[in-house]
């Protein structure tokens, strides 16, 4: 059995070595632990998994993960500043937008965008994630100026700063292609980007969850122009409402084919739909409803799904 030539030791894999296995899932698991790939439908299988397959899946992922980059944990220490919570996009997942004079409305200064980098560098913080909604008054210098502002007061933070819809609103803006834009902020001292504005790669379902956000393509479009100027990016996903298995594995292929490509992902950041107060949950009550089942077959299955494709540490 190929197992045998990989571990000794049963107890690594117990419920793999159980005479409840399914066949079909025991040969993708194999195919894993070899570093092979998976494709989209093996993906599926394992997303569909219950039971003992379940925890198969589970005891996979886990050594899957110890092959590859052990049991030592890293962190940093980083606040999350968002500049403003004004947009007019109309995505239906969203909870945190709000229009110009709304009472809750907020929109940062520069100033005040350093002032709370600086207040998280005192108190230890290393890194600073930067985001905001598309305000209608923002140009592309605002952009520009953040990195500078904050640079300035803190030479020394890290600066992991705007999604790739940002990237995109300030493009346009500017009228400047993704790598001139990248290259000018990279210049002024953007780090890294967050990989958000993902949400699900899939054409349909981003029609059902925003009509105005940025398309699959634009996405990938914005993130291999980021890796293309030497700005790595981290890679997400939005789950649980109404996706499926099948667009999970998709976007997990995409993201995979990207990362052979650049290898600009740091990291894989799974993001569970938080549906409190957002009109998609809403008006489909009985339709979306994110489980704990979903999210913790997701979790275990996707590190087998993307074991073939290397993140930087």
């Amino acid at each position: 059995m190929i197992l045998s030539t990989l571990t000794t030791e049963k107890s690594i894999h117990p419920a793999l070595f159980t005479d409840q296995i399914t066949p079909a899932v025991r040969g993708i698991l194999e195919k894993s632990l070899l570093g092979e790939e998976l494709s989209v439908e093996e993906a599926c299988v394992l997303f569909a998994t219950q039971g003992e397959d379940a925890q198969a899946v589970l005891d996979t992922a886990d050594k899957v993960r110890e092959k590859r980059v052990g049991d030592t944990g890293t962190f940093v220490i980083t606040r999350n500043i968002n500049f403003t919570n004004v947009c007019y996009m109309g995505c239906r997942f969203c909870n945190f937008a709000k229009e110009k004079g709304d009472k809750e409305a907020e929109f940062l200064s520069v100033e005040q965008v350093a002032d709370r980098a600086e207040e998280a560098w005192k108190r230890g913080a290393t890194e600073v994630c930067i985001q905001g909604g598309l305000h209608p008054d923002i140009d592309a210098n605002y952009y520009r100026e953040l990195i500078v502002a904050v640079k300035k007061r803190v030479p020394e933070i890290h600066i992991h700063a705007f999604s790739p819809f940002e990237i995109w609103y300030g493009c346009k803006k500017a009228k400047l292609e993704p790598e001139v834009f990248l290259s000018e902020l990279k210049a002024l001292g953007l780090g890294s980007m967050p990989g958000t504005a993902a949400e699900i790669l899939d054409t349909e379902i981003r029609k059902q969850l925003t009509k105005n956000k940025l398309t699959t393509d634009e996405w990938v479009r914005i993130i291999k122009a980021a890796h293309s100027v030497g700005v790595p990016t981290t890679s997400t996903i939005m789950y649980g409402h109404v996706d499926q298995p099948i667009h999970w594995a998709n976007h997990l292929k995409l993201l995979r084919d990207i990362q052979k490509e650049t290898g600009g992902f740091t990291e894989f950041v799974p993001l569970g739909f938080i549906h409190y107060e957002t009109r998609l949950f809403n008006d489909n009550p009985d339709k979306v409803r994110p489980d704990f089942n979903s999210r913790r077959t997701f979790q275990n299955a996707r590190y087998c799904a993307t074991h073939a494709a290397r993140l930087h540490r």
